[in-house]
């Protein structure tokens, strides 16, 4: 990336620098020349090598073979192989940087991600929201937002006090390309009016193109979305970079405007407490 890693390749160890990055001047050249070196500096002086702990695993039990991690994977960390007659996938964990597209991508949700697991997503979708019923209907809002971008953003408005409604319930995760469509239907059948699904703008992603298969599938959720009953427009699509605090508090405020309008969704399942007669 130009700004954000201006001479790393996605596999690590690799860098690049003069005009093998493109057309530029001896002093820019000679520049990258110290970065890169540095950076390769760091790296043999290193006697143990760091790689991400967030990493995609997959259930070989469950994998159908289809290939989809494989064709998604930005890094090539997902590859089919021949496991006793079968086809199945598995990750190098070397390659993998753990932005979870493989995950939202498996039809036969055999993926999950170290530390951002299906079970403890869904478990903070399931707590978001109360489950007992409202004297007054204020629309719910649930936010995926990505762990480098719009989650700063949205800390960063949270820090410069900026105002907004209190209606949303934020999650991160590490790219918006995690988000699963079976995260999005459960946040509706647990309470969600709307849900925000924010991430790097374009071109910033820190996962190559995890942003650009959000933006691909997001037509498709929406679809899925109408097919139940539900309108289209309670789900939106939002770039936040890290210092666009001011953008993610327009954006939720803009949300719950329109979420009045449409009303509840039909999909609340709200769950009575019963007073102990004791």
């Amino acid at each position: 990336h130009a700004k954000l890693r201006p001479i790393d390749l996605a596999t690590d160890g690799i860098f690049v620098c003069g005009t093998a990055h493109g057309p530029k001047g001896i002093p820019e050249s000679v520049a990258q020349a110290y970065a890169a070196a540095s950076h390769a500096a760091i790296l043999m002086a290193s006697k143990v090598l760091r790689t991400e702990a967030i990493t995609a695993v997959i259930d070989q039990n469950i994998c159908i073979g289809c290939g989809v991690c494989e064709i998604a994977c930005p890094y090539g960390a997902a590859q089919l192989s021949n496991v006793d007659g079968r086809w199945v996938s598995s990750v190098n964990e070397a390659l993998c940087k753990g932005c979870g597209v493989c995950a939202s991508s498996c039809p036969a949700l055999a993926i999950t991600m170290r530390h951002y697991k299906n079970e403890q997503v869904l478990a903070q979708i399931r707590e978001a929201f109360p489950k007992v019923p409202e004297e007054k209907f204020e629309p719910r809002i649930l936010a995926f937002t990505c762990n480098w971008c719009s989650y700063a953003g949205a800390d960063l408005a949270g820090v410069s006090r900026m105002q907004y409604p209190p209606n949303v319930r934020i999650i991160k995760l590490m790219c918006s390309g995690r988000v699963d469509p079976f995260f999005i239907f459960e946040a509706f059948r647990n309470g969600a009016d709307g849900i925000l699904i924010s991430g790097c703008h374009p071109g910033d992603c820190h996962y190559i193109s995890g942003n650009r298969w959000t933006e691909a599938r997001f037509e498709e959720l929406r679809r899925m979305v109408k097919e139940v009953g539900l309108e289209p427009e309670r789900l939106r699509l939002e770039w936040v970079s890290a210092s666009e605090g001011e953008k993610f508090a327009k954006t939720i405020s803009s949300m719950v405007e329109d979420l009045r309008k449409l009303g509840p969704s039909p999909l609340r399942e709200v769950k009575r407490v019963e007073a102990d007669p004791n």
